[in-house]
């Protein structure tokens, strides 16, 4: 009988949880070129171990264990870089039939964030152009699994000065909150709060003299309240004084180039001390005069991946572009692009903080390939492409409390590309492959 216990006793030891097989899940990513996201330099010949979603070691091939690790893909010849991250969007207006009011429902706004998923965008910060709850929804659907896309974040309705930008543009006219009293501009950020908003937007722009702007001392006062909740602000801007009395209030961000004129020291210093964001939008200001001259990237193969054949043929098609060339504002577009390259350089080379945005979403800015084309103009301002790519991704993925840095820990968001972008900027578009939390997403 006791000998009997005895061997039963053994079996129960040999077949304990604790001494069965580990099963590995960990996959290897091997012999590519690493773009880390945080400025530093890229890791050549690479190896790179995602397990459980997550990046558990990343080094040089050789100084890599792999002992441990289920299935090893080669990626020789290749580049992975972290997932891009736009922090100026908008979001389920625009559809191959234009831009308009009617368009904009939950399947509209998916398939943007869909979009932006397909060029490797990780996340959007929709800026101000989000009515009623449809777009809180949809959030909270993605936490719980319900949606996919690239993750959002958004400030839902930005403010302005009643009959202020943007209400003359006429499918997100009833988007933003008009505000003629400071109690009005309090009221309006208290509006978002309830609804648990990501950040504030204010818009603070005279469309060249023709609107009413709104008042130092109403964003002033939505800045304020905005701050009181923990709140960020991002502000749309033209004019450089307008930029200097936003910082002056606590303004975390400016979401488009300054244009008036050219970046002053005292501008820079402001932007430095406060460490307020700057979004150039740079395909934003450049789009118009770029199909006006049919440059090589209208119709280019990337952009075909989510732009439909037909609006490309009338992007490029005569009576569209001889609409262009004779604007009696183009030449002054061309004149504000410009002035917007000069002081991206100026404010990059200041160490000021870049962050990537592209206003896209908006007619003939197409979500997801504007993110891309806004690197390669950051690029012609002056800026390195590795600083351009760390704007795309370490500094605008911690604008929305996220990480997009490829090391020890992070998440395993990255993409795959063909060629090197350090080399040549235009190759993020070259995408092979996209994954997320270690997952290659179809495409």
């Amino acid at each position: 009988m006791k000998q009997g216990l005895f061997a039963l006793w053994i079996l129960t030891l040999a077949c304990s949880p604790s001494e069965a097989p580990v099963t590995s899940t960990a996959t290897l990513f091997h012999g590519m070129t690493v773009i880390t996201g945080d400025g530093s330099s890229a890791i050549e010949n690479a190896a790179m171990v995602v397990d459980g979603g997550a990046i558990v070691a990343i080094g040089t091939d050789d100084a890599v264990d792999r002992s441990s690790v289920a299935e090893s893909i080669d990626l020789s010849g290749r580049t992975i870089m972290p997932l891009l991250h736009s922090v100026h969007v908008h979001l389920g207006y625009l559809t191959s039939e234009g831009m308009t009011a009617e368009n904009y429902s939950r399947e509209s706004i998916v398939a943007d964030l869909e979009r932006h998923a397909h060029y490797g965008i990780g996340s959007v910060l929709a800026l101000g152009s989000d009515p009623g709850d449809t777009v809180f929804e949809i959030r909270e659907d993605q936490k719980a699994g319900r949606a996919g896309g690239a993750r959002l974040f958004t400030v839902g309705r930005g403010i302005t000065s009643v009959g202020g930008w943007p209400t003359n543009i006429a499918s997100i006219s009833a988007a933003p909150q008009q505000v003629e009293t400071e109690e009005q501009a309090r009221a309006a950020v208290q509006a978002m709060v309830e609804k648990n908003a990501d950040a504030i937007k204010i818009w603070v722009d005279d469309g060249g003299g023709s609107l009413p702007k709104i008042s130092p001392e109403l964003f002033g006062a939505a800045i304020d309240e905005a701050s009181q909740h923990g709140l960020k602000v991002y502000a749309h801007v033209y004019y450089l004084d307008d930029a200097k009395a936003l910082i002056a209030s606590g303004v975390s961000g400016l979401a488009h180039s300054i244009r008036d004129r050219e970046v002053d020291g005292e501008l820079i210093e402001m932007m430095r001390a406060n460490d307020v964001l700057y979004v150039p939008t740079l395909v934003a200001h450049q789009s118009s005069s770029g199909y006006a001259d049919q440059e090589d990237w209208v119709g280019e193969a990337s952009m075909r991946e989510t732009v439909d054949a037909a609006v490309i043929d009338e992007l490029k098609g005569e009576e569209y572009v001889q609409r262009l060339r004779a604007s009696p504002g183009l030449a002054a577009q061309r004149e504000q692009y410009q002035t917007a390259l000069v002081n991206l350089k100026k404010l990059s080379d200041a160490g000021v903080t870049i962050g990537l945005g592209t206003d896209s979403g908006t007619t003939t800015r197409f979500p997801g390939y504007f993110e891309h084309r806004e690197l390669k103009l950051m690029v012609d301002a002056g800026m390195t492409p590795a600083q351009a790519i760390t704007a795309g991704t370490g500094n605008s993925a911690a604008v929305v409390g996220l990480d997009a840095t490829l090391g020890e820990g992070a998440p395993a968001d990255f993409m795959v590309l063909a060629s090197n972008p350090l080399r040549d900027i235009k190759s993020t578009r070259n995408i092979e492959a996209v994954y997320v939390g270690g997952i290659r997403q179809a495409r």
